[in-house]
């Protein structure tokens, strides 16, 4: 169907005239468009159906789309129009705006401010179609869209029913996690997968559960070796804790996760009011300036990592030394994007404010760098303006070679102990010896030899002593 559409442009309905393909499948394409009688761009679904079918029964499937003409929010797709040109389908929506939240997750490190504001918009646009009677949303990242073009993110649900509309009119799912059509099982309540269960707001609030997770912690809470053990986990598995993934998560956060998350819908919210509700009841963080999740009154300056470490039993001799030298007058670069980088340090390098630990790039007959780590969880990787992909440590000025991924391993801080977990790079990443196995976090101690690609990294926590001094 899109391949004859692409061939010869043309207009859908009498009204449409067909522009840019945004997506083609085996029966459906989405373009934008242009409403002849009004000059207005839309968004245009277009569904090719069985030339067998009845097209008065197709029609009726379409009417169910009447409760959505009258809908009018940011949060949820605009449906203006709807009927049948031959054996194609079509939907008028509003014209595509931002970037998937499935690009955002693959692409973006979300903080927890940012994941909870999502959240509420995610809420606040299941809400008005709740209050409608239209329950049974699709909430996969691919169906929400994030414009970030303003100051803030604006949150649109852009599920139309097309999932239930495609299996009524014969559509054979590829079984790919990316077709439209098909019950991914990893962003589906139990009651969906076993069948038999009572299916109602309560499912699009489980939904909204497993996306608060993802957000979080950057992972999805049950995922198994095949979409089979995939049901079985979302149907009988315990909620993991997200501070598992997100040292700082607040534990009433975590309280309303478990609840959305319940394997019985009665156990649940019973809709999106109800959650949102509850999450607005939480006290919940406020952004501090690095963007980590503070509570009202926390310090914003950071621990003194080398006395948690010297407690923790980490390696090295932890022998606490005098901070006589004045890091402020080494560090490169005041951007506030920017790692500050230390060139030259001691062998013990010293305590200071807001700086947990270091990774130093230490190469013969080289100045020594040091990117300090000034936050709780940071990305390392290298900067692609291109895509407006910029990690917390910049390695792209000692990544010649071009080995380093976009967004290659995580390094986070959780009370006494330090975490390094590799991000899906596509050079992996070696702590030592060992092939670190994707998003399984692994402890970080200070004088490990790190790998990313093929630039070699010391991690290193202030004050504590160097045994033994590595050579490059």
């Amino acid at each position: 169907m899109a391949e004859e559409m692409r061939k010869s442009p043309r207009q859908i309905g009498g009204i449409y005239r067909l522009g840019q393909v945004i997506t083609a499948g085996a029966m459906l394409t989405t373009y934008t468009a242009y409403n002849r009688n009004t000059n207005d761009v839309v968004g245009l679904l277009v569904i090719e159906f069985p030339p067998a079918m009845d097209a008065q029964a197709v029609q009726q499937l379409l009417q169910l789309l009447e409760k959505r003409r009258s809908l009018h929010s940011q949060n949820v797709i605009g449906v203006y129009d709807w009927g049948i040109d031959g054996t194609h389908a079509y939907i008028a929506t509003d014209p595509p705006r931002g970037i998937t939240l499935r690009h955002v997750l693959d692409n973006e490190n979300i903080d927890g401010p940012r994941a909870l504001d999502l959240l509420r918009q995610m809420i606040q646009g299941v809400k008005v179609l709740h209050e409608q009677g239209i329950g049974g949303i699709d909430l996969r990242p691919q169906l929400i869209t994030v414009d970030s073009l303003t100051v803030t993110d604006r949150v649109q649900l852009d599920d139309v029913g097309l999932r239930s509309l495609l299996n009524a009119l014969g559509y054979i799912s590829s079984q790919r996690i990316d077709d439209i059509g098909f019950l991914d099982p990893r962003y589906s309540p139990p009651e969906y997968i076993v069948g038999g269960g009572p299916v109602g707001p309560w499912s699009d609030v489980y939904q909204l559960g497993l996306l608060l997770f993802e957000m979080v912690t950057g992972r999805l809470p049950f995922v198994g070796k095949n979409a089979a053990e995939t049901g079985v986990l979302q149907s009988t598995g315990a909620v993991p804790r997200m501070a598992q993934y997100k040292h700082d998560t607040p534990p009433a956060l975590q309280e309303m996760l478990d609840r959305a998350l319940a394997k019985n819908p009665y156990a649940r919210f019973a809709d999106a009011a109800s959650m949102l509700a509850a999450l607005e009841s939480i006290q919940l963080p406020r952004r501090s300036s690095s963007g980590e999740w503070r509570m009202m009154g926390d310090s914003p300056a950071g621990p003194d990592v080398g006395q948690a470490a010297r407690g923790a039993g980490t390696t090295g001799e932890m022998q606490r030394i005098e901070n006589d030298i004045a890091l402020s007058a080494t560090l490169i670069g005041n951007s506030p994007t920017a790692s500050p980088v230390l060139s030259d340090p001691a062998r013990t390098l010293p305590e200071t404010a807001n700086v947990y630990a270091y990774l130093c790039y230490e190469k013969s007959g080289a100045e020594t760098q040091c990117f300090a780590i000034t936050r709780k969880n940071v990305i390392v990787g290298r900067t692609d303006p291109k895509r407006g992909i910029s990690p917390d440590i910049d390695l792209t000025a000692i990544d010649q070679k071009m080995t380093v991924s976009r967004q290659h391993v995580r390094i986070r801080y959780e009370e006494t102990f330090f975490y390094i977990e590799d991000l899906k790079s596509r050079n992996k990443t070696r702590l030592g010896e060992l092939t670190l196995v994707p998003l399984k976090p692994e402890l970080l101690q200070h004088g490990d030899v790190v790998h990313c690609g093929s630039v070699r990294l010391v991690f290193r926590v202030p004050g504590v002593r160097d045994t033994p001094v590595y050579k490059i």
